[in-house]
Parts: structure tokens; C-alpha cells; sequence
């Protein structure tokens, strides 16, 4: 018995539609161990290969809807939009899920994945995360899609004094959502590195100083902020332009390279600069909230404690209806 064009052996009798490939029992051809270099797949050959979405039409457990179903962790490169005009290209960290209906087997993973790769080399921005989730309802042909894009953006950054240059690195995330019949939403969110001196530690040494003639070092920490922040319909903002926000609000970011001088002017930037960790949720508010092309945010502050064995945190939302709320309580995240 010979082996038909198709692949089956001839004289083999499949089982009903609606099953995987079986043969009959005593009628199973032997395996081939190779890997067959020549061999190509032709159209007709590809549409004749198994879709078990939908050649099995039963639900596995609860026939129900799945609110996000994807891939995460897939990584490519992306040339990522700066405010000059110029491209930065990096690598990309993707996750991207779509609901799926009940009654649905499964959606198609490699859709979601190919959808990138239409764009190429095109720069990637919250214009373009938007429309890929636009894409993700019709190719995929679900009611919801969201994407989220993590990386790392270079700064050039300046020492204070000395005129070293060194490059800062910012965790970065671009984000898109959309549901049928509503408009797409787009989010960038940032980690921003700062130093924090608290001011009543600076008054106490100041009073050790002036009473005593005591030489005294008020402490102070590395903090970390994260802005999350959603535009408004139609509004562009490149990642340069929302790490100015949180450099001009909070005035004393970590530095990369540094001389004496430098250094000098650090710890002359943090006397000038005291800020509890209220005070830092307070000016990254104040700067955020006087964009009008940021429709809504969230600022989460934690300054990790040299005088304390636990840190100091602090939530704050601009409180935009059905928008951002101060419920974050993840700080593990943020160390």
C-alpha cells in the first residue's frame, strides 16, 4: 500500500471532521526521522494542513469569555520617535492580548505577532501602538485588544560641573487599549531615578551644627518615581519630552558620571532641593498636570530610606473620571 500525494497512505480512512488525525487502528504508516531539507509547502499543501481551532469544536472547561489572551515576552527591534526628529533604535519587550469569545477554540498567536512586522523600519510611537491594537480587532476579530511595548530609552546625560557626558537609561513603557465601538486609548508610563534629601534631617544637622559646633550629615536616598500618563485623543508625546517633565519636577536626578566638582554640586543640589516624599508626588503633579495634551495620570513615589529600615511611598492621580486611581500598592515593583 502506497502513500497518496496528499501525504496519507493510500486506503486510510481518516475519522470524522471535528477530531485530530488518526488512522485506523493496525493501518499507522512508520515514522520518517529526518528532517527534509527539500521539501516545500506549496498553497494547497498549507491548506490542507490541521487548524485546531477549527476542526475541534469543543470548549475546553468553562464556556465562557477570556478578557486577555496572547503572547508576551516576544522582542524585536523598534526605532523609537524622539522629540528632535531623530531615531533611537532598541530593543522592544511586546505583550499583546485580545479577548476571546466564548464559544471561541482560540485566536491565531502568530496574527498578533506578524502584525508588527508590517511595520518594518517605520518609527514606532503611541500613534503606532495605536494602530496595532486596531489591526488586532479586525485580523484577529476580537471585541478588545491591548498592547504594551517595555524598553529602555538613552539619554545623554551632564554632569553638573566637570562636563562629563555619560548615558542614562529609562524604563520606558508604551501602551494602547481599545474595545469595538469605542476610540483607542494610548499610555506611556517612565521610571525616573532621583536623589531625595529629607528636610528634617537637614534642620537637625543644621541645629547639631549651630548649637553644639557638631559636624552632622543629614540623609538622604535614591527614589524612584514612575509617571504614568494617558493622552489626550489626537496629542503626540515622545519619551524625551515626559523625562524633561519629571527632570524639571523633581530637580535631583542620579548622575552617571561625576568628578569632585561634580559631586560637590550634587550634594549642594539636594540641600537646595529637600523634599519628603510627599513633596516629590506634589511637583510631579504640578508639572504633569500643566500639559494639556496629558489627559489623565498617576505618580507613584518611593524613597528607599537610609534612615529607615522600611521606605517612604506616595500615590498621587490627576482624578479624571473613570481614569487613573491612587490605588497602587506594588512598591516591590518599583525596587
Amino acid at each position: 500500500m502506497g502513500f497518496g500525494s496528499n501525504g496519507h497512505r493510500a486506503g486510510a480512512t481518516l475519522t470524522p471532521p471535528g477530531h485530530l488525525f488518526a488512522y485506523r487502528q493496525g493501518d499507522v504508516p512508520k515514522i520518517k526521522r529526518r528532517y527534509d531539507v527539500a521539501f516545500q509547502a506549496d498553497e494547497a499543501y498549507r491548506r490542507g494542513l490541521p487548524d485546531m481551532t477549527r476542526t475541534v469544536e469543543s470548549v475546553e472547561g468553562a464556556d465562557v469569555e477570556i478578557q486577555q489572551v496572547g503572547v508576551s515576552g516576544f522582542r524585536l527591534p523598534l526605532r523609537i520617535a524622539t522629540l528632535g526628529g531623530a531615531a533611537v533604535e532598541l530593543e522592544g519587550r511586546i505583550t499583546g492580548t485580545v479577548a476571546l469569545a466564548s464559544g471561541s477554540k482560540g485566536i491565531n498567536m502568530s496574527r498578533i505577532l506578524r502584525t508588527f512586522y508590517t511595520h518594518g523600519q517605520s518609527l514606532f510611537d503611541l500613534d503606532t501602538a495605536a494602530g496595532v491594537v486596531q489591526r488586532y480587532l479586525v485580523e484577529v476579530g476580537s471585541s478588545s485588544a491591548r498592547l504594551k511595548v517595555q524598553f529602555r530609552f538613552p539619554m545623554q546625560l551632564s554632569s553638573l560641573r566637570s562636563g562629563l557626558q555619560g548615558w542614562q537609561y529609562y524604563p520606558v513603557v508604551l501602551a494602547a487599549s481599545i474595545r469595538s465601538g469605542a476610540p483607542v486609548r494610548r499610555f506611556m508610563e517612565l521610571d525616573f531615578t532621583y536623589s531625595s534629601a529629607c528636610p528634617c534631617s537637614a534642620e537637625l544637622a543644621e541645629h547639631a551644627r549651630e548649637t553644639r559646633g557638631v559636624y552632622a550629615i543629614p540623609h538622604s536616598q535614591r527614589s524612584l518615581a514612575r509617571l504614568k500618563v494617558e493622552l489626550q485623543a489626537g496629542a503626540r508625546l515622545c519619551v524625551d519630552e515626559l523625562v524633561t517633565h519629571a527632570r524639571e519636577a523633581l530637580k535631583t536626578e542620579t548622575q552617571v558620571l561625576v568628578k569632585r566638582e561634580d559631586e560637590q554640586a550634587f550634594a549642594e543640589l539636594n540641600g537646595a532641593y529637600v523634599k519628603f516624599v510627599e513633596d516629590a508626588a506634589r511637583l510631579v503633579f504640578q508639572r504633569l498636570d500643566s500639559d494639556s495634551r496629558i489627559r489623565d495620570f498617576q505618580v507613584i513615589c518611593s524613597h528607599f530610606e537610609s534612615l529607615h529600615s522600611h521606605d517612604a511611598v506616595s500615590v498621587i492621580c490627576k482624578g479624571v473620571q473613570n481614569g487613573y486611581r491612587a490605588d497602587f500598592m506594588d512598591f516591590e515593583s518599583l525596587v
